[in-house]
């Protein structure tokens, strides 16, 4: 079996990988989407350690990581790490979108241009930039350790964190899940889900 591919995960959702992984794989879920109707992304996590207050790294980051990437920050504070015009040149460089353990700014620049950020929410004061911290060393974003490498999937119900490792096995219970939900009715779910709920409450009645 060959390797996924990041558009494979890019077909399975957070709530279809929710029988693939432990609940520690899936970030708090104050880190949301910034804007609405954001489509789902799915790509390889770069990570990024911001110092607090600094927004160094992730500014540095935009022009070390490779297309396809989900840039994973670290930044915990109350200063914004990104603006519009660093998601602007992110998305020139192929960079899927953000992951913020923080904040950013210029949300309706980055709304305009249709650049996926998830994170905690805005701050027009944005950090400094004195702060080196190495890049691609593992990070804690949203409670889950991240490393360089790992698999995000990020969409409206959440962000699914999954180990390199663990790929070929997530994903292939994913969509197992994805296609057993396709192939039934709502009806046909109804009866099963019914029969389920009532054998459960028989067990648990006294």
């Amino acid at each position: 079996m060959t390797d996924p591919t990041y558009n494979d995960f890019a077909q399975v959702s957070s709530c279809d990988l929710a029988d693939a992984l432990p609940r520690h794989q899936f970030m708090h879920y104050a880190i949301h989407p910034l804007w609405p109707n954001m489509p789902r992304i799915a790509g390889r996590a770069f990570t990024v350690h911001c110092g607090q207050g600094d927004n160094l790294m992730l500014h540095a980051a935009i022009y070390a990581a490779q297309a396809g990437d989900i840039l994973v920050v670290q930044a915990n504070d109350q200063y914004a790490v990104s603006g519009g015009n660093v998601c602007a040149i992110a998305q020139a460089r192929g960079i899927t979108g953000f992951v913020i353990d923080g904040v950013i700014r210029d949300l309706d620049e980055v709304v305009d241009i249709k650049f996926a950020v998830h994170a905690l929410g805005t701050c027009p004061k944005p950090g400094a930039k004195k702060v080196y911290i190495p890049l691609n060393n593992p990070v804690v974003c949203g409670g889950v350790n991240v490393h360089t490498g790992d698999i995000i999937v990020a969409d409206n119900d959440g962000i699914a964190v999954i180990p390199k490792a663990q790929a070929s096995e997530a994903l292939a219970v994913a969509v197992s899940r994805r296609d057993t939900d396709l192939q039934q009715t709502l009806a046909q779910w109804q009866s099963k889900h019914e029969q389920n709920v009532k054998d459960i409450l028989r067990q648990l009645t006294p």
